[in-house]
């Protein structure tokens, strides 16, 4: 049952009410609940509005299965889990049904005639009929068969579903399945062993729901289901992983609270005490008024028209003189019930009036031809004007108001009623008069009453009254009669509610109907086919006894409503007896299998057992259960039935009010008050329109010492987030003036808020009190103290040094501020009742699975053997080992396959259309019926979309395979981009129905919406839009995966490949290890671990290959799968990530393509161990000896996806030449950025920056503009930086012209700002006029030591606050860099050159992303720097040999170069002119750098050179490989040259390499020598040269060799090869 918008109207009237909740987020119940029919209609027809969908019996099952798995696994009910199918229902609700199954019917019917009249072919298979899902069907059969199977195999093979008892109560068993879940409620409450603080949870949030769950007044009960979106067309599919579904969790204790707060009035104003659950059961009365599926809701009465508050004002301003409640338990009592309806017919009486007076106002400005106002024609259109006579008395006889009422009937007008008597009294009675005429009037159109008289009343009055009281008894006491049902579509007039006060109630029990008995009673004939064949003829003979009751055409009235399934449906209520009188005969014409479906059966209580029951059948489609493990009780209907006056009602005395619950908000613990008011509070999309209850936070009348409040709480548990309470561990408290934390060590320290760090306390400030009044509701007042606390994610289980295993909470790594007045602290908590402390013997008991955390076998699925005393604690497992694919093949084939996207234009000119016809055709467009068919009006219910639909910008989606999002670089505009594969379509399209295109062009302007018989003709637009239709819909294009714009993920093709390579070690066996392992190495599965990773240190990355490691999943325990989405989120904890496993499971999602099918799923970072995490964390020698990597965590759930994602930017800004076109440099584009972050599609998350700033030009960097940089007031949601690992480097740009300044004084604050401002990335300098000079790295680890704090503006821009006179000193400077030659002039420890410095070790937190302005590293030569008047191509090949001589750590020596620079060395001697072109010789490397340069540097841009000709000349100096480089001869070389020698294949045969350093860097030799110890630079032999001559080199300086010194020069000993054919 539900009452229309009565969900949202409590919502927004109470906004704290509903909670939007993750998985991660639900607290832990006892008891979880389901309404089983919202499951089986959501999974068995998602999209009732398609006539084309179909699905299989088969996925529809699966589906019901999967949603049920996931709801307990969400939940995990501790004690009881109950499943609950409607069955035959009473026969009150069958009216309800009945209309509810008639106008599906025709609807379905209408919708496929109107697919049919506009040409589409509709698919053979027959329509799914919802209808069927009513007791009695096959298809409830089947159904029942399956769900029977499900449970038996859950609870032979999951523990979760062992661990607690399932009651599955089916169609067979009578009643309607919410029901009887209350009924299980009440008889447990009733027996004396019931637990009081028991914890429900009800799935669904229907309006009965939320009353059912009132009516047993049980404190810890919440509703839950998918969140509910309006504002919107309504969208019946559902997402397909609970991983990805928003949950609203409605928690009934604090609908109690708000209840309270309501009727707080009547806490001074009662005469008797105040009771609130007698209060609560009075609302439940009030809120049957407005409407349910038992009885029509009272005539003016509408929500959204304040009938509630209507109704309590009343209920306040009646009751303190009726002398107790209205509703006691379930019982109505009479007398005070009249006594309110009289007070409630007041407001009718006023509503009435009100209408009446707006009617009259408008009628009077209404003229008899319906015009509201006459047109002017001229005097032609004048009449005769008959003169007004008045009579002498003023009119107010009946003889002066007939005159009246003529003269104005001769003016066109009509008469005024009400308009004529000079006294209140008199007008009054002539309103009560007109009301009751009005009432009449009703009763007889609407009721088809002849005459309308007091039996008439009192009927109506009696009907009335009885059917509240049975819906009462119905809520508090269970069914009452089954026979009994409201007879009437409407409801009476409140006014006419009267006289019931000595009135009799009785009501005769009866028996439930029969599941054919109901089926015939509210199906109607379209869906015949669902009775046995022998019913049938009763529904479509015409001489049929019941047919009548069939109609083969129905009306329907909204009746005050606004949408049509508002409406009343008006068919006749069936008549009991002529329905069983008429079936009596067919009785026997059922077979023997029909017979079985027409019964009542039993529920089911299913529990684990060790015993093996044998195997379980399965029923169609499905596996057998071969060992089961489910025993089962029969337990019948009546077992559970309790008399009313046995029911326990009320509160339980044993209740722990008192006692906080998590996860169970309340409104106490913190001093408020509230008042009414519409203050716009947004609880869903849109701001509320109603009244909502504000709370407002008293300030406290003490301020407490910020320093002893932080010696209180630093360091301490507080609850945050009132009222929906978290647990937190406090790390800091700040006030506008200053800071307290903890630094090691426990002291407290103080730090001086001043500058940057007031402006963002003032930003959190004000962003604390936004959110709290605009979402919830709350004004928390004027907030002078923040306290920052990590929020509790989990708990896990630890081992300790005293050899146990212990129960420890975990805490989120994200520190956020809270105001202090929202803090909650000293609370008495609710003990779950966990297991605080194991041995280690009983935590890893035999047969236990665990996972691997360290090496080797990093990840690996194990089983405990044993633990052994004697090997000091250590446990014996046993560990899979699984073979691993190799995915370098397809890394380095992914820029080959995956799909190069294009900008609009170069699409558009490869199909031969307008970039606008482009992008109107990628998007929406739609095609309405002929004109014809309503002329003047658009009939949009009928509209087709005939556009692509591969691009949603409302939504911010992509089409993967065929669309891109993304920013353009020089503006930040966005861009969308095209795949091939949407070429092809278009393509396809045009050449299908050119007839689209041609009319497309001829439309000027941005009009969507077109008639089919203008665009395809009138003659044949039927024919025509059937075969479009048909194409849109089987397309591969309408069949892709939709995202959101800037998701991280491999192209479909790149997975195929994934997939080819993962089936290649399939038939690899596993093989086991035993192993002895220390505990803290081992993961054991733990349902209590919330959204805490197994691992902390974990980060993923595209291609990673990661094992799940949660039971009770849809995913095996221990599957193995790769990385190929990520989900990003402004919260770590939000992010999700897509797998593909390697085998296919039964819940398994496709994601990717076909090649994927049932492959993959959508999983939280907590299900997961990433083992190529573990991989690179060991192997790379990462770990220490806290067993935690040095490797710095970044932001991942702040980050998106960078240049490789869309390989616009990254191919075809590099590789032109393989997209066949060059981009206009106005279109160059750069990925969307949702702004924050970057990932690297191919590398996981790097620090390159994204280019979505409109302020600067990332390829070319300037200085950050003032003007351009955040206010303090759009400062809130920066993120503090408190470990170098969140940054991957600090980069200050600047300018010689300043630099003395800053060696001396350090970086200072820019002017008019309180900060200094750095790049969170390396940036590539492009040459301008503002282009930095200089680059400055800033030790981030030693600045935050010594207190100083960075910030992250955005994902491009740090702010620092420097020291206390606001600068970054030079010690903190960990090199400076000249941006033109990519050298390093300066370090703190060595000072100015580049040939003194050592290796200068990068930022400790996070090695920069870029090789930029790096010092070499041990033993690894740079070469001199080269003078800004080189080319630049030869600066390039300079800095090109220093990484060849990084390449080949054994055959090159790592000796610096010490000669003068390359452009000043001698050339080679000619050779003689008859020698062949190839041979060996010894050539420089200024020689071949020199030609190499000038002949490869024209066909490459210049700030791209190093990019594509890197390799290739690196390739070249790697003996033996062969290497070719091809060049243009100029007349600079001469013909002998080495130049042109190189140009032909060569192999580096030997290097020579200078071994006499210049005078005077002995000590520098001395220092690099000294710097190379304890690095393996090759075998023991080729160092010993190295260490003598080194010697040498020190005798010479010293004075101790008197021989002439020589000028050296890089040789190579090079051979040449054939010249290339061809070559020029």
């Amino acid at each position: 049952m539900g009452v229309p918008k009565f969900y949202r109207w409590i919502s927004e009237r109470y906004p704290c009410l509903s909670e939007v909740v993750k998985e991660y987020q639900i607290p832990e119940f006892d008891n979880l609940y389901l309404d089983m029919n919202g499951i089986i209609h959501v999974c068995s027809h998602p999209n009732d509005n398609d006539p084309h969908f179909r699905m299989t019996e088969e996925k529809m099952f699966k589906d019901i299965f999967h949603y049920i798995e996931v709801l307990f696994r969400l939940i995990q009910p501790r004690k009881v889990f109950f499943m609950a199918v409607d069955g035959v229902a009473p026969r009150a609700k069958m009216n309800q049904q009945r209309g509810r199954r008639f106008r599906s019917a025709r609807e379905a019917v209408d919708a496929e005639k109107k697919a049919r009249d506009r040409g589409e072919v509709l698919p053979t298979e027959e329509r799914f009929d919802s209808n069927c899902i009513t007791p009695g069907t096959e298809f409830m059969a089947r159904l029942d068969t399956h769900l029977q199977y499900f449970v038996t195999h859950k609870i032979s093979h999951d523990k979760l579903w062992q661990n607690c008892k399932v009651i599955y109560s089916g169609h067979e068993t009578p009643g309607e399945g919410e029901h009887k879940i209350m009924e299980y409620i009440r008889y447990t409450k009733s027996q004396p062993n019931y637990n009081p603080n028991t914890r429900h949870c009800l799935y669904g949030l229907d309006a009965d729901l939320i009353m059912l769950g009132l009516t047993s007044h049980e404190p810890h009960f919440s509703l839950l289901r998918e969140e509910v979106r309006f504002g919107g067309k309504e969208n019946n599919s559902r997402t397909p992983t609970a991983e990805d579904t928003t949950f609203h969790l409605l928690h009934l204790s604090l609908m109690r609270e708000y209840i309270s707060y309501e009727f707080h009035e009547l806490k001074s104003t009662l005469p008797f005490p105040f009771d609130l659950e007698n209060v609560i059961d009075d609302w439940v009365l009030m809120g049957f008024l407005v409407g349910n599926d038992f009885i029509p809701h009272l005539p003016n009465l509408h929500i959204n028209k304040e009938a509630l508050p209507n109704l309590y004002q009343t209920y306040k301003s009646v009751l303190p003189s009726l002398g107790g409640y209205l509703n006691n338990g379930g019982k109505l009592n009479l007398e005070r019930f009249e006594k309110f309806v009289e007070k409630l017919a007041e407001m009718e009486v006023d509503h009435f009036q009100e209408m009446s007076a707006d009617l009259k106002y408008f009628n009077a400005k209404k003229s008899k031809n319906g015009s509201a106002f006459k047109v002017n024609k001229g005097r032609a259109a004048v009449k005769e004007l008959v003169p007004m006579e008045f009579s002498d008395d003023d009119g107010t006889d009946d003889d002066g108001e007939n005159d009246i009422e003529k003269t104005l009937a001769k003016l066109g007008l009509e008469s005024q009623a009400g308009l004529f008597g000079d006294d209140d009294e008199e007008e009054g009675w002539e309103e009560d008069e007109e009301f009751r005429q009005h009432k009449r009037e009703y009763y007889m159109t609407k009721m088809n009453y002849e005459n309308v008289d007091a039996d008439v009343l009192v009927e109506q009055a009696t009907c009335y009254v009885r059917g509240i009281q049975w819906i009462l008894n119905y809520y508090y006491n269970g069914i009452c009669s089954w026979s009994w049902y409201y007879p009437y579509h409407y409801a009476p007039y409140v006014s006419d509610i009267r006289g019931f006060s000595d009135l009799k109630l009785h009501y005769d029990m009866g028996k439930p109907f029969l599941p054919y008995e109901q089926l015939l009673a509210v199906l109607p004939p379209l869906s015949k086919k669902h009775l046995p064949e022998a019913y049938q003829g009763l529904m479509t003979k015409e001489d049929s006894p019941l047919k009548e009751y069939y109609p083969d055409t129905f009306q329907t009235d909204l009746n005050g409503k606004q949408q049509d399934w508002e409406a009343v449906v008006l068919i006749p209520f069936i008549d009991e007896k002529r329905l069983l009188d008429a079936m009596a005969p067919c009785n026997e014409k059922l077979t023997e299998g029909q017979k079985l479906r027409n019964i009542h059966g039993p529920m089911y209580v299913y529990s684990y057992t060790p015993d093996n029951l044998g195997e379980y059948k399965a029923p169609t489609h499905f596996p057998s259960v071969g060992v089961n493990h489910a025993s089962v009780e029969l337990v019948h209907r009546d077992k559970w039935e309790i008399l009313p006056e046995k029911i326990f009602k009320g509160l339980c005395p044993r209740v722990k009010e008192d006692l906080y619950f998590a996860g169970f908000p309340t409104l106490k613990h913190i001093t408020h008050t509230f008042h009414i008011a519409k203050e716009a509070v947004k609880v869903f999309q849109q701001n509320s329109r109603g009244e909502n209850f504000i709370l407002d936070i008293t300030e406290l009348e003490i301020k407490p010492n910020l320093k002893d409040l932080a010696n209180q709480l630093v360091g301490k548990t507080v609850f945050v987030s009132w009222p929906h309470l978290v647990e937190a561990k406090v790390t800091a408290i700040a006030s506008m003036s200053e800071k307290y934390y903890r630094v090691k060590g426990g002291e407290l320290n103080c730090q001086v808020m001043e500058g940057f760090k007031r402006d963002e306390f003032v930003c959190a400030r004000n962003g604390i009190a936004t959110q709290y009044h605009d979402r919830w509701g709350i004004n928390v007042g004027d907030t002078d103290i923040l306290v920052y606390a990590a929020a509790m994610t989990g708990r896990r289980y630890a081992p300790t040094p005293n050899g146990r295993v212990s129960l420890e909470k975990s805490w989120s790594s994200i520190i956020q501020p809270y105001a202090y007045q929202t803090i909650v602290k000293d609370i008495a908590v609710h003990d779950p009742g966990y297991r605080e402390h194991f041995n280690v013997e009983d935590y890893f008991s035999p047969r236990t699975k665990v996972f691997m955390l360290g090496q080797p076998y990093y990840g690996c699925l194990g089983e405990v053997i044993e633990i052994n005393p004697s090997h000091k604690g250590r446990i014996r497992v046993v560990m899979t080992d699984l073979g691993e694919p190799n995915f370098e093949v397809v890394r380095r084939k992914q820029d080959e396959v995956d799909t190069k996207y294009m900008p609009g234009y170069i699409a558009a000119q490869k199909v031969g259309i307008s970039t606008h016809l482009l992008a109107r055709l990628t998007g929406t467009v739609f095609l309405l019926p002929p004109s014809s068919d309503n002329p003047g009006e658009l009939d949009m219910k009928n509209r087709l979309n005939i556009g692509l639909n591969l691009k949603n910008n409302k939504r911010s989606e992509e089409v993967v395979g065929y669309t891109r999002k993304v920013q353009d670089a020089n503006g930040g505009k966005t861009i969308w981009l095209y795949s091939p594969k949407t070429v092809e379509s278009i393509m396809e399209y045009q050449s299908k129905f050119p007839e689209i295109f041609d009319h497309l062009s001829e439309q000027k302007g941005d009009k969507d919406i077109f008639y089919q018989d203008e665009v395809f003709g009138k003659e044949q637009h039927k024919e025509r839009v059937s075969e479009l239709t048909a194409w849109l819909k089987e397309s591969d294009f309408a069949k892709a995966f939709r995202q959101k714009c800037g998701t991280p993920c491999l192209d479909e093709a790149v997975v195929s490949r994934l997939v080819e390579e993962v089936d290649k070690i399939s038939a690899i066996l596993a093989r086991s290890v035993k192993m002895q392992v220390r505990p803290h190495l081992l993961f054991k599965p733990n349902p209590l671990q919330g959204s805490t990773p197994p691992d902390p240190s974990v980060t993923y990355e595209l291609f990673d290959r990661v094992t799940n490691c949660r039971e009770g999943f849809s995913v095996p325990l221990g599957a193995r799968g790769t990385v190929i989405g990520i989900h990003l989120a402004d919260k770590e904890t939000d992010v999700m990530y897509d797998i593909l496993f390697d085998e296919a499971f039964e819940e398994g999602l496709t994601l990717a393509g076909p090649a994927t099918a049932k492959r993959c799923y959508r999983l939280h970072s907590a299900s997961l161990i990433n083992l190529s995490h573990g991989n690179r964390y060991f192997s790379t020698g990462e770990a220490n000896g806290n067993g935690k990597s040095d490797e710095p965590k970044p932001d991942v759930w702040k980050n998106n996806r960078q240049d490789q994602n869309h390989h616009y930017n990254h191919q075809n800004q590099q590789r032109p030449e393989k997209q066949g076109y060059s981009p206009h440099p106005s279109q160059q584009t750069t990925p969307y950025q949702p702004p924050q972050g970057s990932i690297n599609k191919n590398q996981g998350y790097n620090c390159t920056p994204p280019k979505n700033n409109p302020g600067y030009d990332v390829a070319s960097p300037q200085p950050p503009d003032p003007n351009q940089l955040p206010s303090p007031s759009a400062l809130y949601g920066m993120v503090e930086i408190r470990s170098s690992r969140e940054v991957d480097c600090v980069v200050f740009g600047t300018y010689y012209a300043t630099w003395n300044k800053i060696l001396q004084q350090g970086i200072g604050r820019m002017p008019n700002r309180n900060c200094i401002l750095c790049f969170s990335y390396i940036p590539r300098i492009k040459p301008g006029p503002k282009a930095f000079q200089l680059l400055i790295f800033v030790d981030v680890t030693k600045a935050l030591a010594d207190g100083i704090r960075f910030y992250r503006v955005n994902e491009q821009l740090i702010s620092c606050t420097g020291d206390s006179q606001g600068l970054i000193r030079p010690k903190y400077f960990i090199k400076v860099v000249d941006c033109e030659s990519n050298t390093i002039i300066y370090t703190p420890q060595y000072g100015f050159g580049t040939e003194a410095i050592p290796t200068i070790p990068a930022n400790p937190g996070r090695q920069p992303g870029s090789a930029y302005g790096q010092a070499p590293h041990p033993g690894r030569g740079r070469g001199r720097a080269i003078t800004a008047q080189q080319p630049q191509g030869l600066r390039l090949y300079e800095n090109i040999w220093s990484q060849v001589q990084r390449e080949d750590n054994e055959r090159l020596d790592k000796w610096p170069v010490q000669g003068p620079g390359i452009s000043n060395a001698a050339p080679v001697p000619a050779k003689d002119s008859g020698r062949s072109d190839y041979g060996r010789t010894e050539v420089s490397v200024e020689d071949i750098f020199r030609g190499a340069a000038m002949a490869c540097a024209p066909q490459v841009p210049d700030q791209s050179l190093a990019t594509h000709l890197s390799p290739d000349l690196l390739s070249m100096f790697k003996p033996p490989q062969q290497t070719q480089c091809q060049g243009v001869e100029t007349n600079a070389h001469k013909e002998d040259s080495p130049v042109k020698s190189a140009f032909v294949p060569t192999q580096v045969i030997r290097n020579r390499t200078p071994r006499k350093p210049k005078p005077g860097n002995c000590d520098d030799m001395t220092r690099q020598s000294s710097t190379n110890e304890g690095q393996s630079l090759g075998s023991a032999d080729a160092e010993r040269p190295h260490a003598q001559q080194t010697q040498r080199h020190v005798q010479q300086s010293n004075g101790n060799d008197n021989r002439p010194r020589r000028k050296v020069r890089n040789r190579l000993a090079v051979k040449f090869g054939q010249p290339f054919v061809g070559d020029t």
